[in-house]
């Protein structure tokens, strides 16, 4: 028997009268509709105003849908081996969906997970599938997923990796475009299929660096929170102050840190001297630095490798100032160009397009936040300026520490109590 070619408005009226309904056609749309209504003009078919029915799509066997010849990319079935509503999607059937029998992975990212590391560094999450034997992960500089970011020993793409029956993942890339919009999804292999979740875009940021260092992109908020009015005193937990006792404060600025703490030696050295460390003076500091509370390939930067980066930073964005190394290096209190332009302390702040916003121009990159302070134990205080430590002991109770203050050009150096909480820029080895 010849087969025959029903076009769409045929069909519509056969289905139309088998429903008993009426049907409306225009050139290009359809509508089955027990009103009569015209279709939406957004719509080929447009099956409207039912109150009592629905839409059944084929049901099939797993055996019958892998009988069908040459399946079209987005062809949709319900699979009554599995249970599962599937379309396909290139070369595979990809899980659509399962009621509660195979939940789908959702897939989030977060910059905090990183710990202030860069977005070329970053880690994904996903929520668990119950039954799921392993996982694979995609990411691509487009949502078709055909062009893939690169592994960091540039021999494979992320296209598919298989990491196991894991819930998470860091990705590490050679080359990103800052600022680039790049997209991940999480497959998961389930006795119901391939399940995957929804597309999430990643903006890629950029490392904060001048001259030879390279910075993280935001404060430390790592370890558990304790009240201000208590010592970060258990040596053998991190232990952070958030602003005000309000930990929505660590989320937004990072964790406040008394310098013990910040360097992981005994909390009874934020009251006794320490005496010269090479870790103190090193500049620049490689591996040889304190990681202290820092991930690995960090460290605490010193006192030399601040000014370091404060005369780069004026010297070598632009607009240029004029300060001289050994003036950053050598000279306590406020130092650097006074020009709002100019001036480390301006570069180095946030603008008003960042959130939370500041008064700087962040020609850095640097992103520094007013974070404040805790004073001895017990207060906070200082919202509006930013304060960062050295890891260069410099009196018997006091460490070196940057400040940035509003309204003010310029980087202050300075000596603080190690008893106080501030923040914590951590510097690549």
């Amino acid at each position: 028997m010849k087969k025959q070619k029903i076009n769409i408005q045929t069909a519509a009226l056969l289905t139309a009268a088998l429903l008993g309904t009426a049907s409306s056609t225009t050139a290009q749309n359809v509508s089955i509709s027990p009103t009569g209504n015209a279709p939406d003009n957004s719509a080929a078919l447009d099956i409207r105003d039912f109150t009592n029915k629905g839409v059944l799509i084929p049901r099939l066997t797993t055996a019958q849908r892998n009988a069908i010849p040459s399946p079209a990319n987005s062809l949709l079935i319900f699979n009554t081996t599995t249970g599962c509503y599937e379309f396909r999607d290139g070369s595979n059937w990809v899980i659509l969906s399962c009621g509660e029998k195979c939940n789908k992975p959702i897939l989030y990212y977060d910059e905090r997970f990183n710990e202030g590391l860069n977005y070329t560094n970053v880690e994904l999450r996903w929520t668990p599938v119950v039954g799921a034997t392993g996982y694979s992960v995609s990411v691509s500089k487009n949502k078709q997923f055909t062009s893939f970011v690169m592994y960091n020993n540039g021999l494979n793409s992320y296209n598919n990796v298989g990491v196991g029956n894991v819930t998470s993942m860091r990705i590490n890339w050679d080359t990103v475009i800052c600022n680039y919009p790049y997209f991940a999804v999480v497959s998961a292999s389930t006795s119901c299929g391939i399940i995957r979740s929804d597309t999430i875009k990643i903006t890629t940021k950029c490392l904060p660096s001048c001259g030879s260092q390279v910075w993280m992109t935001a404060n430390m908020n790592v370890g558990t929170m304790i009240n201000g009015a208590n010592e970060q005193n258990n040596n053998s937990v991190i232990e952070k102050y958030c602003y005000n006792d309000m930990p929505a404060n660590c989320t937004m600025y990072g964790g406040l840190y008394q310098w013990a703490e910040v360097v992981q030696v005994p909390y009874t050295n934020n009251n006794n001297a320490m005496g010269t460390q090479p870790w103190m003076t090193c500049d620049p500091c490689g591996s040889g630095g304190r990681q202290g509370i820092c991930p690995a390939g960090y460290h605490i930067p010193t006192d030399l490798e601040w000014s370091r980066y404060e005369w780069c930073v004026e010297n070598n964005i632009a607009p240029a100032g004029g300060t001289s190394l050994s003036t950053f290096q050598g000279t306590a209190g406020l130092r650097g160009s006074t020009s709002s332009t100019a001036g480390v302390g301006a570069k180095l702040k946030a603008n008003n397009s960042n959130s939370p916003a500041w008064d700087g121009t962040n020609a850095s990159g640097f992103t520094a936040l007013p974070t404040g302070y805790s004073y001895g134990v017990g207060g906070f205080t200082g919202l509006g300026s930013g304060f960062f430590w050295s890891a260069t002991e410099g009196l018997v109770s006091g460490a070196w520490y940057r400040l940035l203050g509003i309204g003010d050009w310029r980087s202050e150096r300075q000596n603080f109590f190690k008893r106080n909480g501030i923040s914590v820029r951590c510097l690549q080895n």
